[in-house]
């Protein structure tokens, strides 16, 4: 009986381990962050890259921490990844791009301030959360990705499909936004100074403009902007429309 009962304190302790656990890791230098399989990355700028790993329902040994050419990959081996659980607390250096697919997510909790152009890909059902300062930026999103963003750019590229989301604020001197297939973009709260502008398929877009729009909607697309520029341009087809709110 008692060994019985040693047994079952001993199995009762093993579970409990493997279904909550946790690790610390260092990490080589990186500029750029790639998250999926339903990864939790949450990110705070600091003095030295590091990794703390929280996991449940999966061994911690299973939680991939990679770097490789200059980008952090985390990702879990092998393929059964039901009610696992992981929470990646990631320190970095400096950023210059992000990438989530896959239902991975990623929250920076500090502002970024790019040296030079920054980068994000989010795609798969991906989230992104981030404050970002760069010279230009350039936005992909796609397959009901979601991205909610604050920026401070002179250039803004913009690509959004496939039921992809783009929430944006700040500012901007130029924005090029190309949505489709129902992709869309909330940029009322952006303002930029020129944007040119493309929705078809039933996407829509949404931005204030101040000084000069071209815009091109078809196929279902909208465009809507808010501001007075003084010239724009525009032109629909096919159930398309573009104007003023």
């Amino acid at each position: 009986m008692k060994n019985l009962f040693t047994f079952a304190i001993a199995a009762f302790l093993s579970f409990s381990v493997f279904a909550q656990s946790g690790t610390n890791r260092s990490l080589s230098p990186f500029t750029e962050v790639s998250v999926q399989e339903g990864i939790e990355a949450i990110l705070s700028k600091g003095t030295k890259e590091s990794a703390r790993i929280e996991a449940d329902g999966i061994d911690i040994e299973d939680v991939i921490t990679e770097v490789s050419g200059g980008v952090l990959k985390m990702e879990l081996e092998g393929d059964n990844h039901r009610n696992v659980e992981v929470t990646i607390y990631v320190t970095y250096v400096e950023l210059e791009g992000l990438r989530a697919s896959s239902a991975g997510s990623i929250d920076v909790k500090d502002k970024i301030i790019a040296k030079g152009d920054f980068d994000i890909r989010c795609s798969s059902a991906g989230d992104i959360d981030a404050n970002i300062e760069a010279d230009d930026m350039d936005v992909n999103v796609s397959s009901a990705g979601d991205v909610d963003l604050i920026v401070s750019v002179n250039s803004l590229d913009m690509s959004v499909s496939s039921a992809g989301d783009i929430e944006i604020e700040g500012t901007a001197k130029y924005v090029d936004a190309n949505a489709s297939s129902s992709g869309d973009i909330d940029g009322y709260d952006l303002s930029c100074d020129e944007a040119d502008l493309r929705a078809s398929s039933g996407a829509s877009i949404k931005l204030t403009v101040k000084e000069k729009l071209d815009g091109r909607a078809s196929s279902g697309g909208s465009i809507r902007y808010e501001g007075n520029p003084k010239y724009v341009d525009a032109d629909s087809s096919s159930g398309g429309s573009v104007r003023r709110s």
